[in-house]
């Protein structure tokens, strides 16, 4: 995988608190960091346009997502947030390589065995699962941190060292997916890449021209077809 060029990841997931988007800006950048930057993030929080409508906001990160090479979706909470898996369908409309991550230990609603959550968002192609167990991962790394005084268990000092290895425990365990899923070929065919994506410029109904929507995705059909994302 060394001679994959740096690929661009659109990070999906919930960005409502702080513990989001520092959540979502430290797996970002472990995951760069891991892959030597063969795997770098587009953070829907990085790309807030202030006074924009909802359609706006909306319409900037569905096609940021399109034009992403890869997808990450982040699968937490006892119910999915929705925006989430509105953005993992598009994905998968789009036929883009993607890894979803649970790292939430609750079991959720799922109704297949293999995955805590509803089995419409399940069995879609070129598409890995990583369902971690953060909470067992981080008392694991903690009890490899020895305590020096008693107040330690009070005002943890050692809390951020075992969270930034819980960290990057998940991120290498994504890294590992996406190896995976780019080596999962596409089942389109080029006449029907060209159809789909033709079809996305429209679908969604964006606000946009819709001759510059078009000639952003006719660009990005062919930047995935020179990166062999898409036939």
């Amino acid at each position: 995988m060394a001679d994959v060029p740096s690929l661009n990841i659109y990070f999906a997931g919930e960005l409502f608190t702080h513990k989001d988007l520092a959540g979502n800006a430290l797996l970002a950048e472990a995951i760069s960091d891991l892959s030597d930057r063969r795997y770098c993030s587009v953070l829907p929080q990085n790309l807030a346009r202030p006074g924009s409508t909802p359609q706006q906001l909306r319409d900037h990160n569905l096609l940021n997502l399109l034009e992403s090479d890869l997808a990450l979706f982040c699968f937490d909470g006892a119910e999915l947030d929705s925006g989430t898996v509105v953005e993992y369908m598009m994905a998968k409309f789009a036929d883009i390589p993607a890894v979803i991550v649970r790292s939430d230990f609750r079991t959720g609603v799922g109704d297949a065995k293999e995955f805590p959550w509803n089995l419409m968002a399940c069995f879609y192609p070129r598409t890995e699962v990583e369902v971690i167990d953060a909470m067992s991962i981080y008392q694991n790394i903690f009890k490899e941190f020895p305590l020096t005084e008693a107040s330690d268990m009070l005002i943890e000092r050692r809390s951020s060292d075992v969270a930034k290895t819980l960290v990057r425990v998940i991120a290498q365990a994504v890294v590992d997916a996406f190896d995976r899923v780019l080596e999962t070929p596409s089942a389109m065919t080029p006449d029907q890449a060209e159809a789909v994506y033709a079809w996305l410029a429209a679908m969604p109904g964006f606000k946009d021209k819709p001759e510059h929507i078009r000639q952003v995705l006719d660009n990005t059909l062919r930047r995935k077809r020179q990166r062999s994302l898409l036939p």
